[in-house]
């Protein structure tokens, strides 16, 4: 129940779900004073969530700074990906893989690997589906498994969690296989989107695991003070306001129920 709950609270809150339930208001509304405020509240909701330079300063603010390949002088035992969008939900063939906008994933522990400083992966994530809300079609887990491997990964160097439906349950079920299997070692890192990996590090704790951090797919560009992007809405900055949204929404509910 929390995870359809929390679901349906994160999709409340989108930028666009905003915007559309105070045009819905304006649209109903017989009180000319009150339809009026809610077009105004609509029109600053559009310029406020559609302006770069917002939305990329608060990523700035949140985001991790990014690890050095090179600044690791030591060897891990296993690297754990957290999955979510590292391949689109397309339908596809067994032979086909197609990446989507997180794949940095499994891109750095790849590197991290090919460089002899990561010994195993594991890949934590299980079909997230809710019966109302089709968002994965393809299995990532299996997917990346299948691209790590035809990349050069060792099969027997890669782990597979496929329960995990959120990131509580991407620490829970990820330490009961590393507690389980204490050959793997002890000393860890973590892999995943710089915007998420907050909460990730939060719930692998709680969870009994300490893991170094790894950042991948960054969103935050470099600071611009270029008037484009002070003034004019661009559409892909609703999308960055919607990432925030949903991961600061998910903190702070973590937070509070105690999973992080």
């Amino acid at each position: 129940m929390f995870y359809f709950l929390s679901k349906v609270l994160f999709y409340i809150l989108m930028p666009l779900s905003l915007i559309t339930i105070c045009l819905l208001f304006a649209l109903f509304c017989k009180n000319p004073k009150h339809k009026k405020r809610s077009v105004q509240i609509c029109l600053g909701l559009i310029l406020f969530f559609s302006n770069g330079f917002l939305s990329n300063e608060v990523l700035l603010w949140w985001e991790v700074p990014p690890t050095s390949p090179s600044s690791i002088t030591t060897t891990y035992d296993v690297g754990i990906i957290l999955t979510g969008g590292m391949i689109t939900n397309k339908l596809a063939t067994e032979s086909q893989i197609l990446t989507d906008k997180t794949a940095d994933r499994f891109i750095q522990p790849l590197r991290l690997y090919k460089m002899g400083k990561l010994k195993k992966i594991l890949i934590s994530g299980g079909n997230t589906d809710l019966v109302v809300m089709h968002e994965d079609v393809s299995d990532e887990t299996l997917k990346v498994a299948q691209l790590l491997e035809e990349l050069g990964v060792k099969k027997e160097d890669i782990i597979l969690e496929r329960r995990a439906r959120n990131t509580r349950e991407n620490g829970l079920f990820t330490a009961e296989i590393l507690n389980k299997n204490q050959k793997l070692g002890s000393k860890y890192i973590l892999f995943t989107s710089a915007f998420h990996i907050r909460r990730a590090e939060g719930c692998f704790s709680k969870a009994g695991l300490s893991v170094t951090l790894f950042p991948t797919a960054y969103k935050a560009k470099v600071r611009s003070w270029t008037l484009d992007n002070l003034l004019i809405p661009r559409e892909s900055n609703l999308y960055d306001s919607y990432t925030l949204i949903h991961e600061l929404t998910g903190y702070a509910i973590y937070k509070i129920l105690g999973y992080c």
